[in-house]
């Protein structure tokens, strides 16, 4: 049976509410939003526990929820598109398709001051006369809209996707935004000449405004660009965090290895408790700005590796022997662990693996071979922490140590 309906028919177990959004249902993004929060952690542990259940049935998980799930994103990526009247829209896929956008007055995951900019994009992308781009043909100007919010300062970060030219036409759209909404502080201009519909720019350029966006987690300061990975939920995020400082045991003269590290944040957090944590992440932005937010926090004990995890753990020497660790962090893509990163933790036999993953289907494959491999693993300790409520997904770290 297909994976799909396996989900419908489980919800279907519950209770409906009205979704008080009123794209529920044509929006590919909250499926969820018709049942009770409760509910919907509810139904989130059964599903975790069922697959987890699979390598220890004795184990129990809590699926730690928001006090409010809603306007808690720090982070908005969308589509312009056209309508069949000929207007310029912006929003997100539709359920189920690829080449269709909601138009999106309002998201109610986003902060209000979020949704208050994108009405003013879209009506200065219909007043410029470029027209949207589209997948189909791969003509046309107008890409992606990406906004970053600070949770902790309330400051906005905005980043315009489009193909080729008009640097003019960008700059005068960051101007307008700017004096009309005191909140943003940076406006950037990514360029996309790739056939592939993705946010994910050629070449950026800072057209107005401060480099970065100034943000917190917990005590860390932090400064984040437009395309840095950052947890959508801060309060959760800092719980989740807490929590891996928590299982992690003190090792003074130890070393962690902190994989797949992106702006060290993780890193960050356990550098209390050991002499030397290694950050690996094959995206040197990435590594460019945990090198800067290790300096803003007086952070001294970390060294960042750039580069992807399985290439630079087959130097065996240096990993095994001078950086031998007490403890690794795996924090993978959605895909899990490459099967050299798999046989690397097993020959460096820390005391402890930290596991953090939004794909539990994943995580149960790689523990599985983690637990069944030599040396022994036992599984110690899991906690789930919904950071995206509403929608399917879920974030889940387990604890094993070596038997």
């Amino acid at each position: 049976m297909r994976a799909d309906r396996v989900r419908l028919q489980e919800k279907e177990l519950f209770a409906k509410v009205e979704p008080p959004c009123p794209y529920f249902g044509t929006c590919g993004g909250c499926t969820l939003q018709d049942l009770a929060y409760a509910d919907q952690l509810i139904l989130k542990q059964q599903r975790l526990l069922g697959l987890l259940g699979t390598l220890d049935p004795t184990l129990t998980v809590e699926v730690e929820g928001l006090e409010d799930p809603w306007r808690y994103r720090n982070k908005a990526e969308l589509t312009f598109s056209e309508s069949p009247e000929g207007a310029i829209t912006l929003g997100y896929h539709a359920a189920r398709s690829f080449w269709r956008i909601v138009d999106i007055e309002d998201c109610l995951l986003l902060p209000e001051s979020v949704s208050a900019i994108l009405q003013d994009v879209r009506r200065l992308a219909q007043q410029s006369g470029q027209p949207p781009y589209h997948p189909r043909t791969h003509q046309g100007f107008f890409r992606h809209l990406v906004i970053r919010a600070s949770h902790a300062t309330g400051k906005l970060l905005i980043m315009l996707v489009t193909t080729q030219g008009q640097r003019t036409l960008i700059e005068q759209m960051a101007q307008t935004l700017c004096e009309r909404h005191p909140a943003v502080t940076s406006v950037y201009w990514g360029v996309n000449a790739k056939v592939a519909d993705v946010a994910t720019p050629d070449s950026l350029q800072l057209i107005r405004g401060e480099p970065y966006l100034e943000d917190r987690i917990g005590a860390l300061a932090l400064a984040l660009h437009p395309l840095n990975f950052l947890q959508p939920t801060p309060r959760q995020a800092q719980q989740l965090y807490a929590r891996m400082a928590a299982w992690a045991s003190d090792s003074p003269s130890g070393v962690c290895w902190d994989l797949y590290c992106g702006i060290g944040l993780i890193a960050f957090t356990l550098a209390p408790k050991f002499r030397t944590v290694y950050g690996i992440d094959c995206d040197a932005q990435n590594l460019e700005l945990a090198r800067l937010n290790a300096q803003h926090n007086a952070i001294t004990n970390v060294e960042f590796q750039v580069g992807r995890v399985e290439d630079l753990l087959a130097n065996k020497r240096f990993w095994l022997i001078e950086a031998k660790p007490d403890l690794i962090v795996v924090d993978p893509p959605r895909c899990g662990l490459h099967a050299g990163v798999l046989a690397s933790l097993l020959a460096a036999r820390p005391r402890q693996i930290l596991y953090l993953s939004c794909n539990v289907q994943a995580l149960v494959r790689d523990l599985g071979e983690l637990l069944n491999s030599f040396p022994r693993y036992r599984l110690c300790r899991a906690a789930a922490f919904d950071l995206f409520p509403h929608t399917d997904h879920l974030e889940v770290l387990t604890l094993l140590e070596r038997a």
